[in-house]
């Protein structure tokens, strides 16, 4: 039993969780060779982190490659086509985890391309392969 008013850490605090993720984050873009994000965003909540890390392509090759470089780092990958509803833009995201629970999210945003992601109706999802995104970047490169 702990004194009334005396200070227990069974559990590390919140901030420390929220320094953690970020230099989880901090130290993955330092040590590999990664182009600089358009935007960064780390939250953490009592028993999860997550980091976001916005590219800075604007072209949906871009992204793909930017996407690709960020895959070579990691050791798990889950990569997601999104077209809003609107239907003139996609959004490709791809999910993984940093050392520990650090959820990541690296993602980007372009002009919709039906040559390249086909018949992706408006709010629809679809997974993508990186075999895909290598066609995409190799396609632009032509």
């Amino acid at each position: 039993m702990h004194p009334v008013g005396a200070v227990t850490h069974d559990h590390p605090p919140l901030g420390a969780k929220f320094v953690q993720a970020a230099q989880l984050l901090a130290t993955h873009l330092s040590d590999h060779a990664l182009s600089e994000p358009a935007a960064l965003e780390v939250n953490s909540k009592t028993h999860q982190s997550r980091s976001t890390v916005q590219v800075s392509s604007r072209t949906l090759a871009g992204i793909a490659a930017e996407l690709l470089a960020w895959a070579d780092t990691l050791t798990t990958v889950t990569v997601q086509a999104w077209r809003p509803p609107t239907g003139n833009r996609v959004h490709l995201s791809m999910l993984s985890t940093l050392a520990g629970p650090v959820e990541l999210t690296v993602y980007g945003g372009a002009p919709h391309d039906p040559t390249l992601l086909g018949d992706l109706a408006p709010n629809e999802y679809r997974a993508v392969t990186l075999g895909e995104l290598r066609t995409w970047c190799e396609r632009a490169s032509r």
